[in-house]
């Protein structure tokens, strides 16, 4: 019983891709090629788009610029997160600037980054930057404070090291909201700086995409979308297998 539910389960997202597949191929053939191609002519523009080499130098640039966004935005909204959730007094110094973040729209901050750091890589990076860090934050600030407070008692009356306690109580506690965090932020941060390299880029998928827009390329523009679709889809399913890996127990 156990197996039929597990290989019904792992059917259903390949029936809801072909359901999807389907209703693209139905929706091509009622439109020509330049308005809505169908996935025969999206295929073939990735092929033409790989045997020309015009694939893998936009997409490195942009994988980079994502990563170095991740990154930036994990280190500043953990890092700030750590400290707002142990003392009240930075939290409430720390908040109304991390909420500020939250409530401008990525648009202003772009046309703000553009001039600030010109197109080259550098305003793609710090859109991301500032679109991640509340959620990485906000996540934080939680977890700490959901560090089982019996636990952190008994550690001070028992004078357990400061590395052992952030080792043994707080990063369990803190794994499950970094978890979320990352989910989250992986989806939006990809979505990000593809639209980031589209308004304010030369260089990119987005810029790529732009290019193709412009000169009505419309087959280039769903072979790209495929494409940001299906890395991200896979990012998203690599980083879910990585973060609920289970360790090795004592019995092993």
């Amino acid at each position: 019983m156990m197996a039929s539910t597990t290989r019904r389960n792992d059917l259903r997202p390949i029936s809801a891709a072909l359901l999807l597949l389907l209703v693209w191929a139905g929706a091509a053939r009622l439109y020509p090629p330049v308005i809505l191609p169908g996935p025969v002519e999206t295929l073939q523009a990735l092929a033409a788009l790989v045997a020309e080499g015009e694939l893998w130098e936009p997409l490195k640039r942009t994988i980079a610029r994502f990563s170095a966004g991740f990154g930036l935005a994990f280190l500043l909204g953990a890092g700030l997160g750590v400290a707002a959730g142990w003392r009240e007094s930075v939290h409430v110094f720390i908040r109304p600037a991390i909420s500020l973040l939250q409530a401008v729209p990525p648009v202003s901050w772009m046309l703000l980054a553009i001039m600030w750091l010109g197109t080259n890589g550098g305003a793609q990076v710090l859109i991301v930057t500032i679109a991640l860090v509340p959620v990485f934050f906000f996540n934080t600030v939680e977890g700490v404070r959901q560090a089982p407070r019996e636990l952190l008692e008994m550690a001070a009356v028992y004078q357990v090291s400061t590395g052992k306690r952030i080792a043994g109580i707080y990063m369990p506690a803190l794994k499950p909201f970094w978890s979320a965090a990352i989910m989250v932020n992986l989806g939006m941060g990809w979505k990000t700086v593809v639209m980031a390299e589209l308004i304010s880029g030369h260089t990119g998928v987005g810029a790529s995409m732009n290019t193709a827009r412009i000169y009505l390329e419309i087959p280039d523009v769903m072979a790209w979308t495929l494409v940001i679709a299906l890395l991200g889809l896979s990012m998203e399913q690599i980083a879910r297998k990585l973060l609920h890996r289970k360790g090795p127990t004592a019995a092993d």
